[in-house]
């Protein structure tokens, strides 16, 4: 098949045409296209190429979001002629059949006149330079290393039969925003919900319990100041190579393993496996119990897990986003 052309349109800035013939990772510390903007996550969406005229977007957990004809992604989504993404104050869309790339040897991009030269731009010309092409190894769209968080409302049922539907769903509605919102503040990405429960995910372990920490926190002042609102949600977590599926979904052992870790941890708790502590505890500033081993159902190995001093923890305190 032919190769998808992108124009990448800047604010104030000549537009920069790419043809996408392998996945491009868009961001301000991005590995392929570097955009120089606040509103930009440092890793903010990927641009696969799936046929000459469409391109798969698949937004990183960005903290701004990547939106599709004004719509904030999901899940990932082709990208077809006629339509448009935002990231930041930048357009992205696939190319006019009549809009031409002028060739330079095997460079595929066209650098804006007065813009500096991309990381992508660089690494086009070393290619061109040096006469060779890197093969890519692997799935061109795995997410690769995540840090997987499993939470759920502890003893929902029995809550929910207690104060009556219309009661239940303030109380789930609340509990919903107030998870949505730290998701978003710590650059994570809500992977699934179904009900009271959630699958997220965190390129950073170091920000999946930062925000966890912050549901807790916040979710004890609500237990104070709002009793009626009240909940106590348990959350577990593991770090590990994770699979992406056509839904966007996550799968794969290290998923088992968050779950089950969740699974294991009561109300009130935040329960990681031993490998989040080990790369979350040099910092200095979070505070881990003893280590516990857990025979999990599905998972061979004994795993061995801590629970985390929300209270203790001395990062600063959250407030309601």
């Amino acid at each position: 098949m032919g190769h998808p052309r992108l124009v990448v349109r800047f604010p104030a800035r000549h537009p920069l045409t790419v043809v996408l013939d392998h996945t491009l990772e868009v961001g301000r510390e991005a590995a392929g296209l570097v955009i120089d903007d606040v509103e930009v996550s440092r890793r903010h969406a990927t641009f696969e190429p799936v046929s000459a005229t469409t391109v798969r977007v698949c937004d990183l957990g960005s903290s701004n979001g990547t939106y599709v004809d004004g719509v904030a992604l999901t899940r990932p989504l082709v990208l077809r002629n006629g339509q448009s993404a935002r990231i930041g104050e930048v357009i992205i869309e696939i190319a006019a059949e009549d809009v031409v790339v002028r060739p330079a040897s095997r460079q595929t991009v066209m650098a804006p006149r007065s813009a500096r030269a991309t990381s992508m731009e660089l690494v086009a010309s070393a290619v061109t330079t040096q006469g060779v092409r890197p093969e890519v190894i692997g799935v061109a769209d795995e997410p690769g290393t995540l840090t997987i968080v499993f939470s759920d409302i502890e003893s929902s049922t029995e809550r929910a039969l207690a104060v009556g539907d219309v009661r239940w769903m303030e109380i789930l509605g609340h509990h919903n925003d107030l998870i949505k919102a730290h998701v978003a503040a710590h650059r994570g990405r809500v992977v699934k919900n179904q009900g009271d429960g959630y699958l997220l995910c965190f390129p950073s372990a170091r920000q999946a319990l930062l925000c966890s920490i912050g549901v807790q926190r916040d979710l004890d002042r609500v237990e104070r100041e709002r009793p009626e609102l009240a909940v106590r949600i348990r959350i577990g977590m593991h770090t590990g190579e994770v699979l992406l599926d056509d839904e966007g979904d996550l799968f794969g052992r290290h998923v088992l393993i968050a779950a089950r870790v969740g699974s294991a941890a009561d109300g009130g708790e935040i329960l990681v496996s031993s490998l989040v502590r080990h790369i979350a505890e040099p910092r200095g500033d979070l505070v881990f119990g003893p280590p516990a081993d857990l025979d999990l159902k599905g998972i061979d190995e004994v795993t061995t897990v801590h629970a985390v001093d929300w209270r203790a923890s001395p990062v600063a305190a959250s407030t309601s986003p």
